[in-house]
Formats: structure tokens, sequence, C-alpha cells
């Protein structure tokens, strides 16, 4: 299956090359390799795997069709549950019996020099526009996690004073406050303001100064700004409700497969939005691995908690081909987790 994108030779025979020349424009070229570029959009974008060791699980896949093991693998795969796709990615093999880890490592140079040609064949001229599209992608969630901990640090740095009911309800005017801030004409411009239109010789009815009525469209107005705050309030009240340790997931690592804190956070924030918190990894010494972590979420989205741990409090991911698993954080009050 593998095509150059200008003149190649076809893979299927093994004749002169120079007899079966055929220009390919860019467009043809992804339109034959649509059933890998769709399990590799779905490796990357759905599964959110590496795309360079996805590039490799395709890759070797080909090779896999190509010796006649399997001839339409990808084809089977691409529709196939995406859990299954995982697996084989993580494994990257076989069920048929022909295929053994023996036969792998007497033949690994030659599976190794297909591969290498599937990747700069196939993978890096099929997939050149989904590449560009992932790399974009990173790059984003990497700025926004930068900028998160940007804002946390300045947060922590110059802490602000939350208002409470109290002094939101203090701020609030009321009606009699707004009548003595009204302007009050004097009696020398009451006086001035008679006497010209006296000369006028227009009828005047002067009458005691009326206390100062809010039309109904400003009544409305200040009613609305009222509940809103109430309600800002109530909401306030509920997102105190939720402790910290009830919106906590605790995630563990594979040992000998080390995951840092920002390929977490970018992991999840691609996954869930900007749901993340505070991640407090495991305190270790500096050539050591940390294997679990504390992944605190937003007091307004303490409900993903339920999505991420699933209902059965317990959940894996996959970080760039590295296993983690995650379930609800329950603290012991015997002893501490990080």
């Amino acid at each position: 299956m593998a095509y150059s994108s200008s003149l190649f030779p076809s893979p299927f025979f093994s004749t002169d090359s120079s007899l079966f020349e055929v220009e390919v424009t860019r467009d043809e070229f992804h339109s034959f390799h649509k059933i890998d570029r769709d399990l590799f959009t779905r490796l990357v974008f759905v599964l959110k795997r590496d795309m360079n060791q996805s590039s490799q699980v395709i890759a070797f896949l080909l090779v896999v069709e190509q010796l006649g093991f399997a001839r339409n693998l990808v084809a089977c795969l691409v529709s196939s549950q995406d859990m299954l796709i995982d697996a084989v990615a993580n494994e990257v093999g076989v069920t048929n019996s022909n295929l053994t880890l023996s036969y792998i490592i007497q033949y690994r140079d030659t599976i190794l020099v297909r591969v290498t040609k599937n990747l700069n064949d196939v993978c890096n001229r099929a997939f050149d526009d989904i590449y560009e599209k992932g790399y974009k992608e990173q790059r984003l969630a990497l700025e926004r996690a930068k900028v998160i901990e940007e804002m946390k640090k300045i947060r922590l740095g110059a802490p602000q004073q939350t208002p409470t009911r109290f002094s939101v309800q203090h701020q609030t005017p009321s009606w009699r406050n707004v009548q003595q801030q009204i302007p009050r004409r004097s009696n020398v411009q009451q006086r001035t303001s008679i006497r010209s239109s006296v000369r006028r010789s227009t009828p005047l009815n002067v009458s005691a100064p009326q206390e100062w009525v809010p039309s109904p469209a400003v009544e409305e107005k200040a009613k609305a700004a009222v509940t809103e705050t109430k309600g800002a309030d109530n909401k306030e009240d509920e997102e105190e409700v939720t402790p910290a340790d009830d919106r906590t997931v605790f995630l563990t690592f594979s040992k000998g497969y080390p995951i840092s804190e920002s390929e977490v956070r970018v992991h999840f924030t691609r996954k869930f939005g900007e749901v993340i918190e505070s991640i407090v990894m495991q305190e270790v010494q500096e050539n050591e691995q940390p294997l679990f972590a504390r992944m605190v979420l937003k007091m307004e989205y303490a409900s993903k908690i339920e999505e991420i741990v699933t209902p059965m409090n317990k959940n894996k991911f996959t970080i760039d081909g590295k296993h983690v698993c995650v379930r609800k954080f329950f603290p012991d009050p015997s002893s501490s987790h990080v």
C-alpha cells in the first residue's frame, strides 16, 4: 500500500519500475490511503495517543498486511470499537498464530526496514495535514496550561478578597440614598426661573418639590440587579459545599514509564476542557519517577469527576502511550498520599 506522492513504482508487482511510473496528486494519494488516515485520526484525536507512536503503529500494521498475515487488518480496525483499537495500538500485535514473537525476533531487521519504508513512503505523506493539525492542538494545549500556571502564581502571590453577601448587600444603594444624591436647584436658581417666566408672560405653576420616584424601567433594572446578586451569592454557597477531597482524582502511573505533570495536564485539558485546579505529583528524588499524583478539579467542574472516573469510580487512560489509572480520591486519616 506504499505509494509516493510523485512518480513511483507499483508495490504489488516485482517488475521493471520504469514501465509502471504513474503520477499521483496529493489529493489522490490521501484518497487512496483514506482508511489508514481514518485509523490514524482516531488514534490521535479520539484516543489522544502520541502522533509519532501512532505513525509507527500504522507502519507496522501495513507490514503485517504486506507480509500476508492479515490482508484487511487496517480496515477491520477502523470498523472496530475504540477500546480494541487502543489495545492493538498498545500491543502492536495480532492474533494470527503464524505471526509469533519468535518470527518477529528472527526477521527483526527486515521488519524494521519495512516499517521505516512505510513511515517514509506512506505515513509522512498520507498524514501530513493531520500532523499539522495535531501539532497545532498540542501547542495550544501547552499554551493554555502555561497561562493557567501563570494565573495561579499571580493569584497565590496577590490574594484577592472575595466579596461576601453582606458586603454586596451593603453596597447596594437604597432609593432613599439615591434621592439624597439627586442635586436640587438652589433658591436663587428658582427665583431666576420664576422671573424669566413672568417676563415671557407664561403661566407659571409653582409647586412644592416632589420626592423623586423611579420609573418602571429603572425599577425593573434594579430588581434584576438585586436578583442577580442573590443568584451569585447562592451559587457561591453551593460551590462552597463541595470540599477539595470530593473533587480530587487519584492517578497512578506504571513503573518504568515516567510521566510528567505537563503531560497529565495537557491530556486531561484536551479531553475534558479547563477543569484542572491543581496537580500534586508524588515527591521523589531527582533521579526517581513519581508513581502517583492527586488532580484537583475546579469548583465549578466538580461534577466532571463522575465523567473522569466513571460510575465504577475507576478508569484507565493512555497518555503518550503510557498507561494511567484513575480513581476517586479517598483521604486516609492515618497517612498522606502525596
